[in-house]
């Protein structure tokens, strides 16, 4: 009996509670945040003038006093100050920003996170504006011209991609250009690439990027591919004194072939390469005489036949490769011959590698070193 009063007294206590945790915030009344702007537009400035700086304000229109609890930016270039003051109902706090414009030319827009004890507890600030980079920074971020256009690289590596896969990047640019300008690629485009700029109608001052597409499967080669990308530019207004432009965008990437899903036993039955020499020696070479020959023995010493998928020796070396056979059966040798010449070398010193590209899972490229001197 004594036991199910208590359990009484405890549940009526519990009802009391919850009963007074409802009823105090309609008592006490809650802040409520109201902004009088939300998004600030600095416009278009230079970046001379290093940073350029906002305050926004708030009014507490609830019944009850609140406080700014915290002001989260969401990135380092921007710094955010704010009113500490408990804010009673009709009062005015404040969040001052600061934008860092050093060296990030073209458009931006940033959010800030606000915390208030009121509600709602999160409201989000938005910063925006162009900057017009000066010469110095523009030239170190987009090194790259086509036209008045400039592009962070010429240059875009893929890195390493298996057979059949594909894979995507982009390259950013700038507008230098007084007038809007129209960015588009060349139809000479490559199989393995679709790319298309975004927006391709870009303001003075104003920001884009090159999206790239690659896939492998259309790559003609194994190993190192490089195609060319056409990037033109031509302003959008036929009166513009801004000129026209046209470059060309090396896109490269090494495809591999991928023996991840081979098992045990078909890694026991692979071809395997084995070479005759690590390193090919042409000797001294006179610069007016013809080619110069060497040779080199492949052997497939594993069960399967081995495929040769590439003999590469870099460009501009003015050394070719051939091989007297395309595929290797169990326990035969090719050989490779690698000519040497003169007349097609850029310097004196033969120092590069042969990529020899296989079907042996285990060593699908394998190096040699060749070396010489052209007198």
């Amino acid at each position: 009996m004594k036991r199910s009063i208590e359990l009484h007294e405890l549940l009526r206590c519990t009802v009391a509670v919850l009963a007074l945790a409802l009823w105090l915030p309609a008592a006490w009344g809650q802040g409520v945040p109201t902004w009088v702007e939300q998004v600030h537009d600095f416009g278009t400035f230079k970046e001379e003038l290093n940073t350029v700086t906002c305050t926004m304000r708030v009014v507490n229109t609830g019944d009850s006093a609140m406080v700014i609890t915290r002001v989260q930016p969401n990135c380092g270039c921007t710094v955010a100050q704010y009113s500490h003051e408990v804010m009673q109902p009709g009062d005015t706090g404040s969040v001052t920003l600061t934008y860092n414009a050093r060296h990030i030319p073209g458009q931006f827009e940033k959010k800030v996170l606000v915390y208030t004890s009121g509600r709602p507890r999160k409201t989000v600030l938005t910063i925006k504006g162009k900057v017009i980079g000066t010469p110095e920074t523009v030239s170190d971020t987009y090194p790259f011209a086509v036209g008045p256009l400039r592009l962070s690289t010429g240059n875009l590596p893929l890195g390493e991609i298996y057979k059949g896969k594909a894979t995507d990047a982009y390259i950013s640019g700038y507008n230098t250009a007084p007038d809007t300008m129209l960015v588009s690629l060349g139809r000479d485009m490559p199989a393995t690439i679709s790319a298309h700029a975004v927006p391709d109608t870009v303001e003075p001052g104003g920001l884009f990027i090159i999206s790239v597409y690659y896939r492998t499967a259309q790559a003609r080669l194994w190993g190192l591919n490089i195609d060319t990308l056409s990037v033109l530019a031509s302003p959008l207004h036929a009166t513009s004194t801004a000129t026209s432009g046209a470059a060309k965008v090396s896109v490269m990437c090494n495809v591999k072939e991928d023996f991840s899903r081979l098992g045990d036993k078909q890694r026991r039955q692979a071809p395997v390469v084995e070479l005759s020499a690590t390193k090919v020696d042409f000797g001294d070479v006179a610069a007016g005489t013809g080619a110069v020959e060497r040779t080199l023995q492949v052997k497939n010493t594993g069960r399967h036949a081995l495929k040769l998928r590439r003999l590469f020796v870099p460009g501009g070396e003015g050394i070719t490769a051939t091989c007297d056979q395309a595929e290797i059966k169990r326990g035969r040798t090719a050989t490779v011959t690698l000519r040497l010449d003169p007349s097609r070398r850029r310097g004196t010193v033969v120092n590069t590698s042969l990529n020899v590209i296989t079907n042996d899972p285990y060593t699908p490229q394998s190096l040699v070193r060749l070396v010489g001197i052209v007198h």
